[in-house]
This record gives C-alpha cells, structure tokens and sequence, in this order.
C-alpha cells in the first residue's frame, strides 16, 4: 500500500476539486449542450411569431447554477422531479425565445427535455426525466464503485487494495497465491479498467442518455 493510497484513505476516499460538504445540488457541473441531451437551447424566435415569449428568469427558481460565457448564458435549475438544464443562446432582456432542437440521433431525448422545461414554465409539474437520462438504483451504486475505483487507481491502489476496500470489503484474507487465480481479483481488475475508461470520456456516454 502506498503513500498516496494510505492519504487517500485517511482523507475518507473523496480527494474531489469540490468541497465535499456540500450538497450535490449546490455544485451542479454545466456539460456541453451538444453532450448533454437534457440541455434546452433557447434562441431568438424568427420574426413575426408575436406569441412567442420572453423568458422570465426570476421565475425560474430555485436556479442551482447560472453562468454567463461567451456563447450564452447556461442554467440548471431545481425540480423535485429532476433538474433541468437551459442554453440560453440571446441574453437579451425581453427577447421573444424559441426552442431549438437539433435534428441529431438524440433528437426524442431532446424533445422530452423541451416539453419538461415547456410545462414547468407554465407552472405544471414537468414530470420525470426520460429514462435514457435517469439512472436506476443499481447504476447509480455501480456509478459510484467506479468513481472510487478510477480515484483509488490515481491514488496509486492495486487491485487488491481495491479489492479489500472497495469491491469486496468482507473478503476473507488470502494468500498471494489465492488471491492471483480468484474471481475477486479478475473482476476488480475488470472494473478498474472500465472505470478509467469512464474517466477519460466514456461519461459522455452517460450524458447522451446511453
């Protein structure tokens, strides 16, 4: 076990940018929209749609983040039944809006997202997320393992190390030679690899809905 691996457990595990005393709602990250297909794209409405409203951002609490960079203002937004994320593309005060959606291969996830930010506008319940974009119990406890796994091996863990502390943490103690031929072994290595592949962009798959 070495130096880093022995911090990173006395640290509790969670050597994240963040601070881990707060709550997850109050550092939401804000992805891509062209990534995230919850993400709303909210533009300028053409002329002559005198219907088309202005966005009422006061309206719009509780906001969780809200962010102004040079292609528009980004915002995700509390909802007890899932949060919503908005690109708005025109920042100007007042501008009728219109809501874009890419004819992309995520173009129903897209739709959905639209229709839940339409109806919470309208003061109605948006609904659940789609469930491309809601994860299960299970993969929410298997997402988790593999954001441990993927700090352990950057805290310099082995598999075995992992192994005790992470994916099997009542594993009986085993010789080396046990340890090398068991199934525990094979499947924390196998792990191990998945949740650096999830690391190093395969999270995107995440936020595609897949």
């Amino acid at each position: 076990m070495g130096p880093r691996w022995r911090a990173w457990l006395s640290a509790g595990g969670y050597p994240f940018p963040c601070d881990p005393d707060l709550a997850p709602g109050e550092v939401p990250a804000i992805w891509a929209p062209s990534l995230a297909t919850t993400t709303v794209v909210l533009d300028a409405a053409p002329d002559g749609f005198e219907d088309a409203r202005p966005l009422d951002i006061d309206a719009l609490e509780p906001i969780l983040a809200d962010r102004l960079l040079a292609d528009g203002r980004h915002l995700v937004l509390a909802d007890d039944q899932g949060r919503h994320r908005l690109w708005l593309r025109d920042t100007t005060p007042g501008r009728r809006l219109a809501i874009t959606i890419p004819d992309d291969d995520h173009y129903e996830l897209r739709s959905a997202a639209a229709s839940r930010l339409r109806r919470r506008l309208r003061g109605l319940p948006a609904g659940r997320p789609p469930l491309g974009c809601r994860p299960t119990p299970f993969q929410r406890r298997r997402l988790i393992l593999l954001l441990n796994l993927a700090e352990a091996a950057l805290a310099g863990a082995g598999p075995r190390d992992m192994a005790i502390h992470l994916t099997y943490p009542r594993m009986p103690p085993l010789s080396a030679a046990a340890w090398k031929d068991s199934p525990e072994r094979q499947r924390t290595r196998r792990l191990a690899k998945e949740a650096t592949a999830l690391v190093q962009g395969g999270y995107r798959a995440l936020l595609a809905g897949r």
